[in-house]
């Protein structure tokens, strides 16, 4: 094992104990947070530009309302097992710093351990972008929160429709939840492909608003 991999490896727990405070668990590059509304995540990705002398990686964020890992997994399997992947991944972003000798090439949230790096400096400012996105993603998770931050969003993307649909079917029907039927169809209007993916979401929430 490389000294820059045990450098790393120390990182992970270090990244570990800053988290546990808060109500994370986990180890080996995923922690989360299990509440009765969901389940918020961080998790440890590897980047391809790493070499012999340098490491690379992000910590990915992510917010999983129990009502959307329904819609995702058909609620099989635990909520508590959902990774990254399984977020909905508008609002969360990745872990990022403050200090430019930390980030690769200028990107924030690309961290960079060379055989150079002043190692404790680069702990301090990971720890604090840690501390700061594990208070966001339980702010997220708290009930209605991801929601009413979509709805408050002027200007919505295309991503945005799928979400606020199944977040909006678990208050039952109303006409917030109509006016998003309606616009996941026309944010996908000149996607014909798209169209029966849209009708299968809307189904569902349908379904889950009347039961």
């Amino acid at each position: 094992m490389s000294d820059l991999d045990v450098v790393m490896r120390g990182l992970m727990r270090d990244v570990g104990s800053a988290l546990r405070p808060r109500g994370f668990r986990g180890s080996a590059g995923v922690w989360r947070l299990v509440t009765t509304g969901g389940v918020a995540v961080v998790e440890k990705q590897g980047s391809r530009g790493s070499a012999w002398d340098a490491r690379l990686f992000y910590l990915n964020t992510a917010v999983v309302p129990t009502v959307w890992w329904e819609w995702r997994t058909g609620a099989t399997g635990p909520v508590d097992r959902a990774g990254q992947a399984d977020g909905i991944r508008l609002l969360e972003g990745r872990v990022q710093g403050t200090d430019p000798a930390h980030a690769d090439n200028g990107y924030a949230d690309r961290w960079r351990v060379a055989v150079d790096t002043d190692v404790d400096r680069l702990r301090v400012d990971l720890l604090a972008g840690v501390t700061h996105a594990a208070g966001r993603l339980a702010e997220l998770l708290t009930p209605g929160r991801y929601l009413d931050e979509l709805l408050a969003q002027p200007d919505k993307q295309v991503g945005h429709w799928e979400a606020l649909v199944v977040l909006l079917a678990e208050r039952g029907p109303s006409a917030e939840l109509d006016a998003a039927y309606a616009g996941l169809r026309d944010a996908f209007a000149d996607r014909p492909r798209a169209a029966g993916h849209v009708e299968r979401v809307i189904g569902w929430a349908q379904a889950r608003a009347a039961g």
